[in-house]
């Protein structure tokens, strides 16, 4: 927004303009919108607090000033006038603009964020989903081969519902979640894949890491009712070392076997997937 020395906007082919770039951007929208960049830039322009609106406003003021006082002096009817001149001129005419372009701003970004949780996000546990989970996973493996996948569901789950109420299997789950988050690394990822079934991702891990893990998280895990009364629940576990010749299908399948084996021999126990623990499955099937 530009002023001459009257006061008047030079709009010149500010609409012009806008509309060639809107055509240029907009096919590239959806791709620049899943970028790094382009979220630390919506971050940047979506103030959180009272005083980031203040300041981003005062910021704005000031490259309106600027961008004033500049293109006086490049104007053929350049006439100087003192600083506060374009200061006034960028208060009036762009302030409430700004404020209007900062309050859509933060409210396009508030609800971005929780479409994104809503999207990302198990609603009860606030882990990832099971599509979140496995994209992060693919992630991770295009960069690092050196990993371990656990697959881990609540024993006996489904008589806490039935005899408590689905209240305290909710509250079943938050705790078993909250553990599961406290006894992994920052780096690690953790998900619910459905129901009672949860799994996680040991980044640049071996077998003996995964088998400290997997131990101590077969400890009990105790969480309260409604009625106040305190119950427990355990973990069976199972797990498998990652290999990048072996497909996330064919990882998830062997983690599966292992943890079924795991429920078969008394549950509340971790197994690590080897090629004889396949040879027992196949060979108990046939």
């Amino acid at each position: 927004m530009f002023l001459n020395k009257s006061g008047h906007v030079l709009s010149g082919n500010f609409f012009g303009l806008k509309l060639i770039v809107t055509l240029v951007l907009y096919p590239v929208a959806d791709e620049w919108l899943e970028l790094p960049l382009m979220d630390q830039l919506m971050r940047f322009l979506a103030p959180r607090s009272a005083l980031g609106f203040v300041t981003r406003l005062l910021w704005w003021l000031g490259c309106i000033a600027l961008a004033n006082a500049g293109f006086a002096m490049l104007a053929s009817d350049h006439e100087s006038h003192p600083l506060g001149y374009y200061v006034a001129h960028a208060l009036i005419v762009g302030g409430p603009m700004i404020m209007f372009f900062l309050i859509v701003t933060t409210f396009q970004m508030r609800l971005q964020r929780r479409l994104w949780n809503l999207s990302r996000k198990d609603g009860l546990t606030d882990l990832f989903n099971r599509t979140t989970f496995f994209e992060r996973m693919v992630e991770i493996r295009a960069r690092e081969s050196q990993g371990v996948l656990l697959m881990l569901d609540a024993d006996h789950f489904k008589s806490i519902n039935d005899t408590y109420g689905h209240q305290a299997g909710d509250r079943c789950l938050q705790a078993i979640a909250h553990t599961l988050g406290r006894s992994i690394r920052q780096e690690d990822v953790l998900g619910r894949l459905g129901g009672e079934e949860f799994a996680i991702y040991l980044k640049k891990s071996g077998a003996e890491t995964a088998r400290v893990i997997g131990e101590r998280l077969t400890k009990p895990i105790s969480f309260t009712t409604d009625t106040e009364k305190t119950l427990s629940i355990t973990m069976s576990i199972g797990g498998v070392v990652l290999h990048p010749d072996i497909s996330i299908d064919t990882l998830f399948a062997r983690a599966d076997a292992a943890l079924y084996l795991a429920k078969k021999n008394g549950r509340a126990r971790f197994v690590l997937w080897t090629p004889a623990l396949q040879e027992e499955t196949v060979r108990k099937s046939a």
